[in-house]
């Protein structure tokens, strides 16, 4: 079992297509890989979110209070620091995407109610349009393996 969560959505089907016999569970997936550029009749991110801005190298990171207060304000305060402190300069792929289709194996879709990032509608038109699946929402924001760690267990069983 594969879990592609975030920017990860672009890697889990390279990987599903790399080993055939794996499944892949998006959670709370981002608009790269399978999900760029696919017609979405709507934005796929929140009005008004604003991610930080890239640097010179291409990369961005969040400042920590700025990632407390805008992506982690549905933790406890305590929890909210410490994870905030061990964020890391990210960024998105640079090159097309270079699978055309979705790899044929098992697929779950499961996207957050209270998203801080993304459209709930955009996640549910991405799992039917694009996957071809129901998805699955849960009540968390986007980090729910941090928000509510055994509700993720308990879907991943």
């Amino acid at each position: 079992m594969l879990v592609a969560h975030s920017l990860g959505a672009g890697y889990g089907p390279l990987l599903a297509n790399a080993l055939p016999k794996s499944s892949v569970v998006y959670l709370c997936p981002a608009p790269v890989g399978p999900f760029d550029n696919v017609g979405a009749p709507l934005g796929s991110t929140r009005e008004g979110f604003q991610f930080p801005a890239n640097r010179e190298d291409g990369t961005s990171v969040w400042d920590p209070e700025l990632a407390i207060s805008a992506i982690y304000g549905r933790l406890p305060e305590e929890q909210a620091r410490m994870v905030a402190s061990c964020l890391r300069p990210g960024a998105s792929p640079a090159n097309a995407y270079p699978l055309t289709t979705h790899p044929n194996v098992p697929t779950t879709f499961i996207y957050a109610e209270h998203d801080e990032f993304f459209e709930p509608d955009w996640s549910r038109w991405v799992a039917h349009a694009v996957l071809g699946v129901e998805p699955l929402e849960i009540g968390t924001g986007h980090f729910p393996m941090v928000e509510n760690p055994d509700l993720v267990a308990r879907l991943l069983a």
